[in-house]
């Protein structure tokens, strides 16, 4: 029994996409998207006839359901007691909100802290902290137990060192 062999098959340039040029797959990609865009453009008609059709059922179901006075009714009542529901629940949970908080000042005016408060705090001088005061970019670098070790100004820190403290 003889055996047949394949002949090698060409490989296509779809299998190799490497093997595309980049305008060609710009080409490409710009011709898949129009053409897309004009498929769906041309299915406009029939979905706009489809939702006249729709709006068409859904609009006489409603003239038909609110023909009779006592269904009109009934649904102003359900929807009033639904709206009614709603206010409600949201006026208990102000009413909650504000009887939770209502001993509590939330807002206040900070105390100003001087500069030697800060300088104790720190464990620094007094007149490195007002001298920073007035620095509009300061870099501040701290130890590993969040200790403050030297401040930088972006200007001195530019051309020269930062200053050490």
């Amino acid at each position: 029994m003889k055996i047949k062999r394949d002949k090698p098959r060409l490989k296509l340039i779809l299998n190799m996409p490497d093997k595309v040029s980049v305008p060609t797959k710009i080409g490409s990609g710009l011709f898949t998207i129009i053409f897309w865009a004009l498929f769906i453009y041309l299915w406009v008609p029939l979905i706009t006839v489809v939702a006249w059709a729709l709006g068409i059922y859904h609009a006489y179901s409603e003239v038909k359901y609110a023909q009779e006075l006592l269904n009109l009714r009934h649904l102003a009542f359900i929807y009033s007691m639904v709206v009614l529901l709603l206010c409600g629940s949201l006026l208990l949970w102000a009413l909650k909100e504000y009887l939770r908080f209502r001993d509590s000042t939330r807002r206040r005016i900070p105390i100003p802290v001087e500069s030697t408060e800060l300088a104790d705090y720190a464990k620094l001088e007094q007149e490195h902290i007002v001298e920073w005061q007035g620095v509009r970019r300061l870099t501040a670098h701290h130890d590993e137990h969040g200790h403050l070790r030297n401040m930088a100004d972006d200007a001195i820190t530019m051309g020269t060192n930062p200053r050490i403290v």
